[in-house]
Order: C-alpha cells, then structure tokens, then sequence
C-alpha cells in the first residue's frame, strides 16, 4: 500500500500520526512524506508567545528566520530517515512558515507528483484554526479532488482542533508499542523542543496508547466537520 503523509511543519507528523508511521513502516507499505513548511517562524513566534524555554533556545535566539528555515528542514530529513522513510520518499515543499495559505495552488501541483498512485492520504482536520494545517488539508483534498481519487482512503489527524464525527468514521491505532521509539525520535526536533508546549506534548509520548483518525473517501468532502 502507497501511503501518502502530510505534515504542515517538520514535527506535525510526530504528534499528530507518529505511532501509526512507526506501524506501517512496520507492516512494509510504501510511505511518502511531505513538509509543506520550514518552520523558519518558530522562534519569532516562540518570543512573542512568550513560549521559547530560554536555555533551549540559546543556540538559536539570534539566527535570521532564513537560518532556522534551514534549520528546520535539516532536522525534518533526518528525522525522516530516522524513521526508515527512503531518500526518494521524503518531499519538502518549502514553503515558508506561516505562509502556506498563498501557496495552496503551487502546494496542490506538487502534491499531484506524488500522489500518483496512492491508496492511503494522511492529512491534518479541516476547520483548523492554525493556517498552514488548513492550507495543508486544503492542498492534499484539492490535489486529489482534480486527480479524481475516489477509491483512496483518508486518515485525517487533529492537532489544533478535535475530531467531532461518528464512531464509525473513527479508527484507533494501537502504538503502545511504539511511543518509546517517538520519544526517541522527536529529540531530533532540538528547534521544536525549544517551545514549551512542543517540550510538555512531547512528555507525554510515553504515556499515549492510541492514535486516532478520522476516515473519509473523496465523495464525503465537505459532509463532515474534519473533512
């Protein structure tokens, strides 16, 4: 099976799918992975939130956003390879952070190259108050709405919002099995772990069991609050 997995910024694919990722790999299927954006805003957001754990973010404080752009995206790489997703696999947009809502028809096009022949997309909720995970669940929908993949399945995740849909349109995946492994990997996010809601999440990897998506096919869009 083709899986297909969106992730707004690098780490967005830890927390919101990350145990799942661990188990397809597990189980063979063929995984791709797409970084819509370079989190360059992190630490400028981190500063006007009043979010940045100081001695973490030290090392970074004084980059330019270009610098932590890079940063970011270095750190997604090895991340990716980290979780066994080969070279060829691993996309990276590069769409700036906190500007992935003018890139939806660039993000779409790419996207079509990838999504050939897929059977599974992975995506954020739609109705998402963060706007590069609404432009990342608008660019997946809309590139498959023009390549007319009804027979696909997609798992919507929630990171900024919640899942509201019937039971049966849910499934769990079990990661018991694999949230020491997410912890282990998320210490590649040294960027990320500089924020202190990223640094509490990232705590509770080891104590997480499920993960849970919403699914939908093509002819459901727009019937369901996360789709």
């Amino acid at each position: 099976m083709k899986i297909v997995i969106f992730a707004p910024h690098p780490d967005d694919e830890i927390y919101g799918c990350g145990g799942s990722i661990l188990k397809w790999m597990d189980e063979d299927h063929d995984l791709h992975i797409i970084y819509v954006t370079d989190n360059r805003a992190l630490i400028t957001w981190g500063k006007k939130e009043n979010q940045l754990i100081e001695e973490k973010a030290a090392p970074y404080i004084d980059l330019s956003e270009d610098e932590i752009g890079k940063i970011g995206l270095e750190e997604a790489m090895e991340v990716a390879k980290n979780f066994k997703f080969p070279k060829n696999n691993i996309h990276l947009f590069k769409f700036h952070d906190q500007d992935a809502i003018n890139q939806i028809d660039k993000g779409k096009e790419l996207a079509k190259k990838i999504l050939i022949d897929t059977d599974r997309i992975v995506l954020p909720s739609n109705n998402n108050n963060h706007p590069d995970h609404q432009a990342t669940h608008e660019i997946a929908k809309f590139a498959a709405k023009e390549m007319a993949l009804d027979n696909v399945e997609f798992y919507v995740y929630a990171i900024y919002n919640v899942l509201k849909l019937p039971m049966e349109r849910q499934i769990k995946v079990k990661m018991v099995d694999y949230r020491d492994q997410l912890y282990e990997l998320m210490k590649g996010y040294k960027t990320q772990l500089c924020l202190k809601d990223s640094y509490m999440g990232w705590q509770t990897f080891k104590r997480r069991r499920i993960e849970r998506f919403g699914v939908f096919k093509l002819e459901d869009c727009n019937l369901f609050y996360n789709f």
